[in-house]
């Protein structure tokens, strides 16, 4: 059997790959006896009043039934490294606190004091208008 191709993405052909990843359930469900248990309200179906049953008895603090969270559904914990949320760009990368320390440490160290222009000179680190503004108003002090 050939492995499915499915889409990773967007859209587009780059995105669309060979698949051989299994996927599995990994919803968060509660096990236990089906029907009252005697110890508190509980749901029969998917939401509404009409569909909780037991709302007249008091909860009890153990009970009968049980969540079971699937090894699938679970991750191993990011709080201590960089990661990266959303579609792209900056503000969606989130630093560990020894990444950003590090990136501080990196901007400080890179940062340099920015000299006065002397008139006829061309600083070294310049966008396009200011290169511009130079040349045009150079020619007047001549």
């Amino acid at each position: 059997m050939t492995t499915p191709e499915v889409s990773h993405g967007r859209g587009g052909a780059g995105n669309i790959n060979p698949d051989d990843t299994k996927y599995v359930d990994g919803e968060i469900v509660r096990q236990g006896p089906e029907g009252s248990h005697g110890d508190g309200a509980f749901s029969t179906g998917r939401g509404g009043a009409a569909n909780i049953a037991d709302a007249d008895k008091p909860p009890a603090a153990i009970r009968a039934d049980q969540e079971v969270v699937p090894e699938e559904a679970t991750r191993p914990s990011i709080d201590r490294e960089s990661f990266h949320v959303g579609r792209g760009g900056a503000a969606n990368v989130h630093l560990s606190a020894e990444d950003e320390q590090r990136k501080q440490q990196q901007h400080a160290a890179s940062k340099v004091v920015d000299s006065p222009v002397t008139p006829g000179t061309t600083p070294s680190h310049q966008g396009l208008a200011d290169k511009l503004k130079h040349k045009i108003f150079g020619i007047f002090k001549k």
